[in-house]
């Protein structure tokens, strides 16, 4: 079937920003199902747009987004485009896909979905629920006051949008805190909200899987064996099925936690990508959900696991036929085959990254079956993760595994510099 041959009223909207949004993988799935993607996004040159069948321009940031939303509807109607559904995989770009997906009746604007764009209202759903106690205060960086928090060590960070870490801090006592307010009110303006919550000393992990009729499907769990305290950013190796017994225990409980909230706040379809921490009695406390996949390598990683693959869920639960787990459930590798790791490599320096290896060479990389290098990377702030280069691989073990990273960090080899 060619784009001309698609049935009119099977356009799907891709929502893209700063040229990500993983539209062409949304695109292939999109039009393996038989429907038109269709690019929204704010660049005129957009790089992912000769993906798509059309391109439509809208400002994300518009003063007035009601106006901008009939804008962007006016451009749909000259362009004949009638969507049927609404993709997205960027956290920036959530409270757009509700916007759009109410305004032409299309799965994805939930109220319960606007739930998971807050970590404040997420932390207090959690509470409501009887799923968590972790102490935490929310507020504006401006008014929130050090004063009134008791539970140091903490964490501080913006409730909305903090992917890649992005102003997350570990706060150990009032003084800390306040001038990492003061650091986010000068960034993001003062006020932004911020949520404070007592930190939790475990190792960290992330669970990946789908939502379906109200049930999240934990398919996916990776140990962070590296990670930085300091900055609360990952740092190294991550190792799938996890090793260490705490974090087995912790993400299975975790996981009947995220189930139980997400039928208490009426989420009933969608993707979840959830980072937690393992407390030494076995249990779990969350750190933040997103409603979308695990960036970076976790979508060829999950492929890998489980024989799912999570872009083509995601794609089609927004499709009105939706999407459900298969009757057989995942297909991946057998219990007691090889381990999966993942490893970053990080740029911690203000420029331009350049890069003196590809995609290819990381591939050479014994173990490696998948990965990206981006030449060209520019690091605008230390303030969040700047990975511009990530493999996933397997080994026997995690011995094996730490070898195959650190063949990766010899091979990437890079430089930063300021033009």
């Amino acid at each position: 079937m060619t784009e001309q041959d698609v049935p009119a009223g099977r356009d799907a909207l891709i929502l893209s920003q700063w040229n990500t949004g993983g539209v062409r993988l949304a695109a292939e799935a999109l039009r393996a199902e038989g429907y038109r993607p269709v690019l929204v996004s704010a660049l005129a040159d957009d790089r992912n747009r000769d993906a798509c069948a059309a391109h439509l321009l809208i400002d994300w940031d518009a003063a007035d987004p009601d106006a901008e939303l009939g804008r962007l509807e006016a451009a749909l109607t000259a362009a004949g485009v009638r969507p049927v559904a609404v993709v997205n995989m960027m956290e920036a770009l959530i409270p757009w896909q509700v916007r759009l997906s109410r305004h032409f009746g299309l799965p994805g604007g939930e109220a319960s979905r606007e739930v998971l764009l807050s970590k404040a209202e997420l932390r207090q759903a959690m509470a409501a629920a009887g799923l968590s106690k972790l102490p935490w205060l929310a507020g504006s960086a401006a008014a929130l006051d050090p004063a009134a928090v008791d539970f140091f060590p903490a964490v501080a960070k913006p409730s909305r949008q903090s992917g890649a870490s992005r102003h997350v801090r570990l706060v150990r006592d009032a003084a800390s805190l306040r001038a990492h307010l003061a650091a986010i009110g000068d960034a993001l303006g003062p006020g932004t909200e911020v949520i404070v919550e007592q930190f939790i000393d475990g190792p960290e992990f992330s669970v990946d899987g789908p939502v379906t009729d109200g049930r999240f499907h934990g398919l996916v769990v990776f140990e962070k064996t590296e990670h930085d305290e300091e900055l609360l950013h990952d740092a190294g190796l991550s190792v799938s099925p996890p090793q260490d017994p705490v974090v087995v225990s912790g993400a299975q409980r975790l996981t009947g936690a995220v189930s139980e909230m997400c039928r208490h706040i009426g989420f009933t379809s969608g993707w979840l990508h959830v980072e937690g921490r393992a407390l030494p009695d076995g249990t779990a406390e969350l750190v933040e959900i997103n409603p979308r996949p695990g960036g970076g390598t976790h979508v060829p990683a999950i492929r890998h696991l489980t024989g799912i693959d999570p872009v083509s869920a995601l794609v089609r639960m927004a499709l009105p036929e939706g999407w459900e787990l298969p009757a057989d459930g995942p297909q991946g590798p057998a219990q007691g085959r090889d381990l999966v790791g993942s490893v970053p490599v990080d740029a911690r320096a203000v420029g331009r990254v350049s890069a003196r290896a590809d995609r290819d060479e990381l591939l050479a990389v014994p173990g490696v079956f998948d990965g990206y290098v981006v030449d060209g990377y520019r690091v605008e702030s230390l303030d969040a993760e700047n990975f511009f280069a990530q493999a996933v691989f397997t080994a026997a073990d995690v011995a094996g595994l730490r070898a195959v990273a650190d063949e990766v960090r010899r091979v990437v080899r890079f430089d930063v510099t300021d033009d």
